[in-house]
């Protein structure tokens, strides 16, 4: 099998954070990890990753500009080839980060906002008044002018939520709204009970497809992939190729987590080591490591996902296999598709 290159890496260069989420995968804290990677082993990975031949990379944490050198790794990136994000909580983001921010190459923001006001939002990330300094940053990241999306997380009994604060990123001037489903990971294995219900996931899924019919902004969505299925079944084709954009899994196929000790993952909520950058490359790694080449062998998915005639393009939410069973090829438990809709018309 033909391994491609990476369209996108993601590299959590701290655990250090200021607010304290009820999903974070990293289970954040406000120390450095005694075993972060140096600056010097920062921008050496960053120019693997490029030798890899990936196009985006994304700076994530904790919270990345928690991390001193951030601005120097942001740079790095930008002069060996990459397209440099970053995601965010946008608190910290004063006039003088903005333009730090945009001087050192940064090219967009992904900024987290988990309702449209301060008790919804302030509740889920722990820390009372961030709603008001993420509102204060994202102003500062406007004037700057550097373009950001917003990425709200779903969770149990406030599925709506979203489309609130889908409407908020309208009025903020956000490009895109990039929706992330509540996986019991990390931090968030302490909270299982905020995970959605099958018909809550099933409902978001209608609600997205219509706002992404009826809307001109650009919705994405993560550790949904099902999502895709539902747009191929019910969405006409050429509306399909103009409005949507594809979601499926790509944990280790076009997509890979590298973290502030080195250590690689296939994706920052499916955690199984595939390496470690402090002995082997990036590259090898990447094009070489088990976990990855298991992972890109769609044959080898158990259960219903691997009789599911969607499996291709779908693929299950690996990482809800992997926390439920322990075993990353496992049937999907949250895919609520059956008989007939696993079956892909001639």
């Amino acid at each position: 099998m033909k391994v491609l290159p990476p369209v996108m890496v993601s590299f959590s260069v701290t655990r250090r954070c200021n607010l304290r989420c009820k999903h974070c995968y990293s289970e954040s804290v406000e120390e450095p990890h005694p075993n972060d990677l140096s600056t010097e082993e920062a921008k050496r990975v960053i120019s693997e990753i490029a030798e890899a031949g990936a196009r985006l990379i994304i700076f994530d944490g904790g919270e990345p500009l928690m991390r001193p050198d951030i601005y120097e790794l942001i740079s790095h990136a930008r002069d060996v080839g990459l397209r440099p994000l970053m995601g965010t909580n946008a608190t910290l983001i004063t006039p003088e980060v903005a333009r730090k921010l945009k001087e050192a190459g940064l090219r967009a923001l992904a900024i987290s906002l988990d309702g449209a006001d301060p008790k919804a939002h302030d509740e889920f990330r722990g820390v009372e008044g961030a709603w008001e300094q993420t509102m204060i940053g994202i102003e500062n990241v406007k004037k700057a002018g550097i373009p950001f999306q917003i990425a709200p997380t779903l969770r149990r009994g406030r599925v709506d939520e979203w489309l609130k604060v889908a409407e908020k990123a309208k009025e903020l001037g956000a490009m895109a709204v990039e929706v992330f489903d509540y996986v019991s990971t990390g931090r968030g294995g302490e909270n299982p009970d905020l995970a959605l219900t099958t018909e809550e996931r099933r409902r978001f899924a209608e609600q997205y497809i219509a706002r992404q019919r009826a809307d001109d902004m650009v919705y994405r969505c993560i550790a949904i992939p099902h999502l895709w299925v539902e747009i191929e079944r019910t969405v006409p084709e050429e509306e399909v190729m103009m409005k949507f954009v594809r979601t499926c899994c790509g944990a280790g196929i076009r997509y890979a987590c590298v973290l502030y000790d080195g250590t690689v993952y296939p994706c920052m909520v499916l955690q199984v080591k595939a390496g470690d950058v402090r002995e082997q490359s990036f590259v090898d790694i990447w094009y070489n490591s088990p976990v990855f080449a298991t992972l890109r062998d769609r044959d080898k998915l158990e259960g219903k996902c691997g009789s599911c005639e969607w499996r291709y393009i779908c693929g299950g939410a690996r990482c809800k296999a992997y926390i439920a069973t322990g075993n990353m090829m496992a049937e999907d438990p949250t895919c609520w598709l059956e008989g007939d809709a696993l079956k892909r018309s001639p």
